[in-house]
């Protein structure tokens, strides 16, 4: 079913009211409860663990896990993507801001403007999508291109797979994107419940993480990637070349920048514009532990998996992700996780 023709059922002013309020709200009882509260929470939680082992921490992030997915299974029930949207679905903190600002600088011509991304971007699989602009809101009038630009961590097999629309997809060194998620997490979310980091890697490999586990994601965008529709990408490749990243979004999105409009693209989106820019990309506080200093865009760096976490935690997430891959019947060769399948490429 597609909401060309619906009213939205939320106004962007009202999506800016409910972030101010939340955050408003939230920041009151980081202020009041939070930050006061927070060492000896710290403290209780790390004899806890000396006690009954680091599976203490396992509760909280099943919790906090349920809450940022519960609303994977129904993101799209009443929207078919159609002609214009073009869904930039990344796994989560495998460069998603990135590749949905690239798109959006695209659609606009480099000149894409916005007090903050969550007023003209819509995340129907978000943990509160209205704190985003409504997905039957189009915003397509504003965009002198005709593309809508719309965001997801969703695995091919919940969203809509339709001709008229466009889909770009980007997978990451799951051992980055856990590495990505912890810190980003531990600002946001956590607080004094972050766990050790190889207890979070222990849970970002299992099937009750947050946004599912990588393998699912990778295993099923990867087997659409034959579809004119589809553009498969890699962080890895983005980072080692944006403007040749950028150039292969804009060919398959069909649109035509000079290369003045290229430059103001990739000018736009750079790292090092985006991290100036956070305050236009941070997500309001999620909970009375959120800290104020919290970025969502910080360094996107290759390889930080490798430091942060121990070997032999490595080895067990290299192995679920190995087996997830095989176990979906995937011929995903990258990452060194397993042998491409007979015929299989990567």
């Amino acid at each position: 079913m597609t909401t060309a023709n619906r009213s939205p059922r939320w106004t962007v002013e009202e999506v800016r009211a409910l972030r101010r309020k939340d955050g408003v709200r939230r920041a009151t009882l980081n202020r009041v409860i939070g930050q006061p509260f927070a060492p000896l929470v710290r403290c209780l939680m790390k004899l806890a663990a000396s006690v009954f082992g680091n599976a203490v921490y396992r509760p909280h992030l099943r919790r906090v896990a349920r809450r940022m997915n519960r609303h994977m299974s129904t993101a799209f029930d009443d929207y078919s993507p159609g002609s214009g949207d073009v869904v930039c679905s990344a796994y989560f903190k495998a460069g998603t801001n990135w590749v949905m600002h690239i798109c959006q600088q695209i659609a606009h011509r480099g000149e894409a403007r916005f007090d903050h991304i969550q007023d003209a971007i819509a995340w129907p699989d978000a943990a509160e999508p209205r704190y985003w602009r409504d997905l039957s809101d189009s915003n397509t009038e504003t965009s002198s291109t005709g593309l809508r630009v719309i965001k997801s961590h969703l695995p091919a097999n919940l969203v809509p797979i339709t001709a008229q629309a466009k889909y770009v997809i980007v997978t990451r060194d799951p051992l980055d994107c856990a590495a990505s998620g912890y810190h980003f997490f531990a600002k946001l979310v956590f607080g004094p419940f972050t766990p050790p980091p190889d207890t979070w890697l222990d849970f970002f490999g299992s099937d009750q993480t947050i946004s599912g586990p990588w393998y699912r994601f990778t295993a099923s965008w990867w087997a659409e990637r034959h579809r004119e529709n589809v553009l498969f990408l890699r962080f890895e490749n983005m980072k080692a070349e944006p403007r040749e990243t950028i150039r292969q979004i804009v060919d398959f999105l069909g649109v035509a920048l000079s290369d003045a409009e290229l430059d103001q693209v990739q000018q736009a989106t750079s790292v090092e514009t985006m991290r100036g820019m956070n305050a236009q990309f941070n997500p309001v506080r999620q909970t009375i532990w959120s800290a104020p200093d919290r970025k969502i865009i910080r360094k996107g760096d290759v390889g930080e998996g490798r430091t942060l976490f121990s070997p032999a935690a490595v080895r067990r997430f290299r192995s679920s992700m190995a087996a997830g891959l095989r176990s979906a019947g995937s011929d995903f060769a990258g990452y060194g996780l397993q042998q491409p399948l007979a015929g299989g490429r990567s």
